[in-house]
């Protein structure tokens, strides 16, 4: 069966569009600055944090369960005091009642309601594009079994909170100044037998708020044989022009590579 090679054609969560899979591969996607070109980088102070958990995070007991709305307090904790990466910053919280419709903004698709039976106000564990953060979350606990968490800080500290999907073509990111390494998976089968196999090359390609990287492959022609599943590429480092600073590493779709 003919079969044409398929690079990083993954669907954006954000408003991205799905490529052709006939069309050759591009580094990156056209819809891709769009994405990402309003990041803002002016400091990590500022840099807002991009959350890579489906949200919101839920025990066992909780999945495919929303919570009911509720009358919870409507009141914002004071703000307080957040260190990430070593650098601290005051960060502004939200209610119970806006991490509930929050919560319920992202989740309207669940098919059973829970009532709640009460909240709270804790820390939790969240991944973002710059590693594991610990960040003060709102515990809302369900009648019928379980928990389920939103983070406390405002919407205004990260960046399309409960919208990034992170990349599952490019991971395992370790940044260096200008030295970028991550992992490369092929998406594609091996090409047959008497057919040319194509050179694959990883690339990244830079923007001032943010870096794409992925592969770039000579041609998408893989023969008329049963295909072979290819593995993964094994670590490939790219040198940037300039260092990452505080822009975003993403795939060639637009998708945040997770890492660090």
């Amino acid at each position: 069966m003919r079969r044409f090679l398929v690079l990083l054609t993954v669907v954006v969560a954000v408003a991205a569009c799905t490529p052709d899979p006939k069309a050759p591969p591009k580094a990156p996607g056209p819809k891709v600055a769009d994405l990402w070109r309003d990041f803002p980088v002016t400091s990590a102070l500022d840099r807002p944090l991009i959350v890579l958990d489906p949200l919101p995070l839920a025990d066992e007991a909780a999945r495919g369960r929303v919570p009911a709305s509720s009358a919870v307090s409507s009141a914002a904790p004071p703000s307080r005091q957040l260190t990430v990466q070593g650098l601290s910053r005051y960060v502004t919280l939200t209610s119970a009642r806006d991490a509930l419709a929050a919560i319920r903004s992202q989740t309207a698709h669940a098919a059973q309601e829970a009532h709640v039976t009460g909240t709270a106000l804790t820390v939790s564990p969240f991944r973002t594009d710059r590693g594991p953060v610990e960040l003060p979350a709102w515990e809302f606990r369900l009648a019928e079994g379980g928990t389920v968490r939103w983070p406390a800080l405002a919407a205004s500290h990260f960046w399309q909170l409960g919208s990034i999907v992170p990349s599952t073509l490019v991971g395992d990111l370790s940044v260096d100044g200008r030295t970028v390494s991550a992992t490369f998976t092929v998406s594609w089968g091996m090409p047959c037998p008497g057919t040319t196999e194509p050179r694959i090359v990883p690339t990244a390609v830079e923007y001032p708020s943010f870096v794409s990287i992925g592969l770039k492959v000579s041609s998408t022609e893989m023969g008329d044989c049963d295909q072979r599943v290819a593995a993964p590429l094994t670590k490939a480092t790219l040198t940037l022009q300039e260092p990452l600073g505080n822009r975003v590493v993403v795939d060639f779709a637009g998708r945040v590579v997770p890492g660090y």
